[in-house]
Formats: C-alpha cells, structure tokens, sequence
C-alpha cells in the first residue's frame, strides 16, 4: 500500500542495473545449487543507467526471481538485459511449471495465487507480482509475462533509461 499512496518518494538516482542484478542473483546461488537449478546472466554491453529507487528495483526482481526459483524445480532460470530504445528491458525467464492461459491476467492482482495447495506448501502470499507490478509503475517502466503450462515462464521489466 505504501507504493500506491499519492506522494509517496522513490529515492530516484542513476542506476546500472547489471551490478544490482548480478549482487541478487549471488543471493540464490545456494538455493538454485541445492535444487539443481542453474542460473544465468546476460548483459548487453554499454547499457544506459536507469533512473530509479536501487532498494525497490532490487525488491522488485528478488519477487521475480524468487518466485521462479519456487515454480522452477529442474532446469534453468535466465536473466538477461537489453537495450529497447529509450528503455533497458530485463527478463527473468525460467523452465518452471508454467501459468495456465486463464490466470494470466490476473497474477499482478494482489492476494491472487495461481496453485492454493502449491503455494500454501511454500509460502506464498499472492503479493509477490503486485509489488513487483507497482514498483515498475512507480519507476514508469512496466510489466509482462509470457508463459505456458509445462515450457516455463518470462517476465519482462521495461524501465526507462536516464536521460
């Protein structure tokens, strides 16, 4: 709630997304070993700075991150940033269960979970994509997934770059 009052600041400065990447990736690295998942970077080079809260753009991926690593339980996870334009576009894409076509449009509501008996089992609230989607929105980037059942999941983050 603290994300969506009128108001409210983002500590806005340049931010190069790669080292705030990598640094929340090392954070799963024993995670991601333990289960048999391998994790992969990628960068473009010469990316632009994006302007942005290095706290809430760090929270916003360790959801997407995290939550790849509980739905991925074999395979890989891959992030990787690009240029597009006047934005840098970071995806997080994993080999996962997937999410069936009909929960697509509604996994950034707040409190919705996708697998109740799944998610309940590993402790997920449904708030994890909300937050993610607001953060995005406050930093007027924005949010999509791609994703089928059994072939894994991708986000995408498009943030502006700093001028």
């Amino acid at each position: 709630s603290g994300l969506e009052e009128k108001g409210a600041s983002l500590d806005a400065r340049p931010v190069a997304l790669a080292p705030l990447l990598a640094e929340v990736l090392s954070g799963y690295e024993t995670k991601a070993r333990q289960k048999g998942v391998a994790l992969g970077f990628g960068a473009e080079q010469g990316l632009p700075d994006v302007v942005g809260d290095s706290f809430r753009l760090e929270q916003l991926f360790q959801n997407l991150i995290d939550n790849a690593l509980k739905f991925t339980d074999k395979g890989r996870i891959d992030v990787a940033l690009r240029r597009e334009g006047n934005q840098v576009a970071v995806e997080v894409r994993d080999t996962g269960i997937g999410i069936p076509e009909e929960h697509l449009a509604h996994i950034f509501e707040r409190f919705y979970v996708v697998d109740k008996s799944r998610d309940k089992r590993l402790g997920g609230t449904g708030l994890g994509l909300a937050i993610a989607k607001h953060i995005a929105l406050r930093h007027r980037g924005m949010i999509d997934v791609a994703s089928r059942p059994g072939s894994g999941t991708a986000f995408t983050v498009r943030l502006p770059v700093a001028s």
